[in-house]
């Protein structure tokens, strides 16, 4: 049997724009545009009728704006969002603000060629990849509200600041930036050093890290070429540069590298975590978050193979289980939890490796 197609709902006050969405979504057999509504009021009429599987969603609307409508949405009804913006590119904390607010992606709008609407766009094949990604999945409704953890920031007290031969590496993708916020204002600021790998276009990646520096009682910073790695800090990988960590005296520092996309993405969550692997070893931590695909899922294995822990959210807490659960298919996994608890995990581990190295299991 067939499945049922992906139903999709176009939000979007440019009729031309409707129609270019309407035309490239038609030629795939899998899905159906179920209705283009012209700002957010039309839209929930739309919805009261039948509830798209995904919503392509525009900035710049009538009566209410599109990051209005999103954070309402993902509070109330929770649903994949695509922001497909023209603004995004300009001004990239709207990207995201809309990111934080719930989008499961942002794709820069392309200037609208009137006369040809088969014109070619650089983003028509990533979009509906992602709308084949997130279309069967279930977002979750918990409440991603939170305060910073005092609890875990008394359990971890016991583990030297000092603690640089230690590195965390975490990477995600779709859903990743609100996992990644969670996951880090939980945590207090005495920890060694994190590298995160998380999918995000290159004029995102600065803005991403000074919101989560805002929000996070350690530094967060998009990382720099050769920067000596530190503990209380955390460092986002540029978005059109490889992150990894090389040797530096007894501790560790960054190390971008360029070249071509590996496992689909530039930052690769693979390229972190085999870094970690080769580099690391025994004294690292892997943990792989909400997204789309299979990147680091062998870069995991590869972290377990050479005895480091490793983590991956559970099922229940992701937006797009993909990576984790490729990650979990391969054995590449010591432990899997909710996104509540990694913290607590981590924490653990940490307190463990104070005392011991990581040995073989057998």
């Amino acid at each position: 049997m067939n499945k049922e197609k992906i139903k999709i709902l176009i939000i979007d006050d440019s009729r031309a724009v409707q129609r270019m969405l309407e035309f490239i979504i038609a030629q795939s057999e899998d899905l159906e545009v179920i209705g283009a509504a012209s700002d957010a009021y039309e839209a929930v009429e739309i919805m009261r009728e039948v509830k798209p599987n995904v919503i392509i969603l525009d900035v710049r609307m009538p009566r209410m704006d599109g990051l209005t409508f999103l954070k309402k949405l993902m509070s109330q009804h929770p649903i994949p969002v695509i922001v497909f913006s023209s603004l995004i590119t300009k001004n990239p904390e709207i990207g995201v603000k809309a990111l934080e607010y719930g989008a499961v992606d942002v794709i820069d709008k392309p200037i609208i060629d009137y006369k040809n609407m088969t014109t070619t766009l650089m983003q028509e094949a990533r979009l509906l990849k992602v709308i084949r990604t997130v279309g069967r999945s279930k977002l979750s409704t918990k409440n991603t509200s939170f305060e910073r953890n005092a609890v875990s920031r008394m359990a971890i007290s016991s583990v030297a600041t000092s603690s640089t031969d230690v590195v965390i590496c975490i990477g995600a993708s779709a859903g990743g930036t609100q996992a990644v916020k969670h996951l880090l204002a939980r945590l207090p600021d005495n920890l060694p050093p994190i590298l995160i790998v998380q999918h995000m276009p290159v004029e995102f990646t600065g803005q991403y890290a000074r919101y989560l520096n805002d929000v996070c009682s350690m530094t967060v910073t998009e990382a720099i070429d050769g920067e000596k790695l530190q503990s209380g800090h955390a460092y986002v990988a540029p978005g059109d540069q490889h992150l990894t960590a090389e040797k530096h005296g007894a501790g560790y520092r960054v190390k971008l590298l360029g070249g071509e996309k590996v496992s689909g993405h530039k930052p690769s969550v693979d390229v972190l975590f085999r870094s970690a692997a080769n580099v690391i070893k025994s004294r690292a931590i892997g943990v792989i978050l909400t997204g789309m695909g299979k990147d680091g899922a062998a870069g995991l294995l590869e972290m377990k193979g050479a005895n480091s822990y490793t983590i991956a959210q559970d099922e229940s807490s992701c937006v797009v289980f993909g990576m984790p659960m490729e990650a979990i298919k391969l054995g590449a996994v010591d432990q899997v939890c909710s996104l509540d608890d990694i913290p607590q995990a981590m924490i653990s581990l940490l307190n463990k490796m104070k005392n011991i190295n990581h040995q073989p299991t057998t």
